[in-house]
């Protein structure tokens, strides 16, 4: 059965955002009106014997209307929240949503709601009422049964279709912050559900339009009275500041020490506007009288700005309402592990400074799409196509997982940890057997002495060379740890890019997080310590794998007739055995046993054993080989022992992301 194409509205109380999307496919769209901006004001203005307008051609209208004319229209606007109390707000956004349908007919815009599945994002604190009123509302204007989503899920939607967000870290503890034009909402979600949400729908970006027109005033004193003579001091309030703030804010977010000027309406400027500037009058906000005029004329309450007798800071008021709803929800900040900010007005670079200070989040952690009034729209229109996808991705990396850690992991492991095995070898046999024993059995050869001597010097070069080679091994798995606990994540971040999702944290120097306990730290042994602490526990073995593999242990006890068996150094063995051989021809047996390693050599006797090839040159290079061999095949075996570790760590990472696909499935 084919899904049904979708309809996603943002229902906004200052402005609505439209957005199509395929049932089945993921190329969301927003809905063009035209109206030199992304959607539309949620406004409609009622004309006698005319058709009613919408969106910003209807606020503008009535803005630019002389006082005659306005005597025929009827602005309503803001009407979004009263919907379930109030039968004119009812009826308006009634109106309102019939009217979006006959504008977009007459623009030729594709906006049928019969052959749609329409989805309306609603806040996640509405009441039943609300929501029933929203339902029968839609349903009147012709948009016929639709389906409400709770506007945060649709922020957090919109972030995961963009792979901003892992779905695990889209389950973690994360606040959604949705600043409009008209309102303020906080919520706090934890597994894809509102725990707590909050808000004030007074404050919003229609408030620093107003700062601007006041600045503008103050700049240009003689501009008003000009404007009201025009009858366009509303049209310059409404759109002319607004481009101008949206402008001022961009630019602060680049570089706040730099001053604008700005032109208004192409006759007046402002100039010296400075970041400073914006504060100081931010600080100390009073609605100016046109703008409170007008809000009163549409029966829209400026709230606690009408209860305030002296001026108000509009930066401390989003400040105070994000720190009271975390104090009355009992949100611990520290269960806060992502930020998502949506609506217009979050793009204000204040926003990211009061959330970081207050939240002390790292910026990282802060997301803002690049169309932030429009992200609530676009994730709710891709919920369906978005869900089909996880659902079919949930099941190819189930399948997939045991072959890409055995295929792709464990040779990427397996290809480091030889790396650092031949380069630790490479130095242990460099500057330990070719400078300090090498030179030894030389000198041995050519002099001759006691074996016990020998294998004691050797023995001696051997400790002492442990510390240098405990450095030798924290500069090699120091390498090993920088580097590949990158490589394993850029291995895995291809493998789920190449299944359209984003990695999740694959961090296998920190701990996983529980996924039943959201934010919380599961303690988890660290990996890459682990691993050095396993190689750098080498240095003592490896000095005694020189000794014994030289020297061998055991002595004579082990030697019968000159044959060598048992865990005794290959090199010394043959001399050892050749010795007993010799002493035995003289001494007997018994007596050569007793006195070989201690026998003194004599040079005679050293230059006899030396015809029969021993201390070779060919045989000390044997051992140069055999001991690299060796030392690597002792690395190797340690850090093999952290393979079924990582392999299962990253495991565990992706089976946290298929069952947080599940979960988001489930929204």
């Amino acid at each position: 059965m084919a899904t049904k194409d979708v309809l996603a509205i943002d229902f906004g109380t200052a402005n609505s955002y439209f957005c199509k999307c395929p049932g089945d496919q993921l190329t969301p769209s927003a809905v063009d009106f035209k109206a030199g901006t992304d959607g539309l004001a949620t406004a409609i203005l009622y004309r006698q014997g005319k058709a009613p307008l919408v969106g910003h051609v209807a606020v503008e209208e009535y803005g630019d209307a002389s006082p005659e004319e306005r005597k025929e229209y009827r602005l309503r606007t803001h009407f979004k929240p009263d919907i379930a109390a109030s039968d004119e707000a009812r009826q308006s956004a009634r109106d309102f949503l019939v009217a979006v349908l006959g504008e977009a007919r007459s623009l030729k815009l594709d906006l049928d709601p019969a052959r749609r599945e329409v989805i309306f994002g609603v806040p996640s604190e509405a009441a039943v009422d609300f929501r029933k009123a929203l339902s029968e509302t839609a349903r009147d204007a012709g948009y016929g049964e639709i389906r409400m989503v709770d506007e945060p899920k649709g922020a957090l939607l919109h972030h995961v279709f963009h792979k901003d967000l892992p779905a695990t870290d889209a389950l973690k503890g994360l606040l959604v912050i949705d600043f409009g034009g008209g309102t303020c909402d906080f919520a706090f979600m934890c597994r894809g559900s509102v725990r707590y949400s909050w808000g004030d729908m007074h404050l919003g970006g229609r408030l620093f339009d107003d700062l601007f027109f006041q600045w503008f005033l103050e700049a240009n004193p003689d501009a008003l009275n000009t404007l009201r003579g025009e009858g366009r001091e509303f049209y310059v309030l409404w759109r002319e500041c607004r481009e101008k703030k949206e402008a001022f804010s961009q630019s602060m977010a680049r570089d706040r020490n730099q001053k604008r000027t700005l032109t208004m309406d192409r006759r007046w400027k402002i100039g010296d506007v400075s970041w400073d500037g914006f504060v100081r009058r931010a600080s100390s906000y009073r609605p100016s009288p046109i703008f409170s005029q007008h809000l009163a004329s549409i029966g829209v309450s400026l709230g606690r700005l009408d209860k305030c007798d002296g001026a108000i800071d509009l930066l401390g008021w989003f400040r105070d309402c994000l720190e009271e709803g975390l104090r009355d929800g009992k949100i611990d900040k520290s269960d806060i592990r992502f930020v998502i900010l949506a609506g217009g007005s979050s793009q204000w670079p204040f926003v990211v400074d009061i959330v970081r200070e207050d939240l002390a989040i790292d910026e990282s952690r802060i997301m803002r799409s690049d169309r932030p009034y429009a992200a609530i729209a676009e994730g709710l229109a891709v919920l369906p196509a978005l869900q089909m996808r996880l659902g079919q991705t949930q099941k190819r990396l189930k399948a997939e997982l045991p072959a890409f850690c055995r295929e792709k992991l464990r040779p990427l492991l397996e290809s480091r940890s030889t790396t650092v095995a031949r380069g630790i070898a490479s130095q242990v046999v460099g500057e330990l057997f070719d400078e300090r024993i090498k030179p030894t059995l030389l000198k041995f050869r050519e002099e001759g002495g006691a074996i016990a001597s020998l294998k004691q010097q050797i023995a001696s070069a051997a400790l002492a060379f442990e510390p240098r080679l405990r450095e030798i091994i924290e500069e090699t798995t120091a390498v090993l740890a920088e580097g590949l606990p990158l490589q394993v994540k850029e291995l895995v971040t291809e493998w789920l890019k190449e299944h359209g999702i984003a990695a999740p944290e694959v961090s296998l120097t920190a701990s996983l997080v529980d996924s039943g306990a959201i934010g919380k730290p599961k303690p988890e042994v660290d990996i890459w310590e682990q691993m050095a602490a396993r190689i750098g526990a080498l240095a003592a073995t490896i000095g005694g794998l020189v000794s014994a593999m030289i020297c061998g242990g055991g002595g004579t006890a082990i030697l019968v007739t000159g044959a060598i068996t048992g865990p005794v150094g290959w090199l010394i063995g043959l001399v050892l055995g050749a010795v007993v051989v010799y002493l035995t021809v003289r001494y007997g047996l018994k007596a050569a046993r007793e006195m070989a390693e201690g026998w003194r050599i004599p040079v005679p006797v050293m230059w006899g054993l030396r015809k029969t090839g021993l201390l070779s040159d060919r045989q000390i290079s044997k051992v140069r080989t055999r001991l690299k061999t060796n030392v690597e095949h002792e690395i190797d075996g340690e850090v093999a022992k952290t393979y079924n570790a990582v392999e299962k760590q990253v495991a565990t990472a992706v089976q946290h992301e298929i069952e947080a696909l599940s979960e988001i499935n489930q929204l």
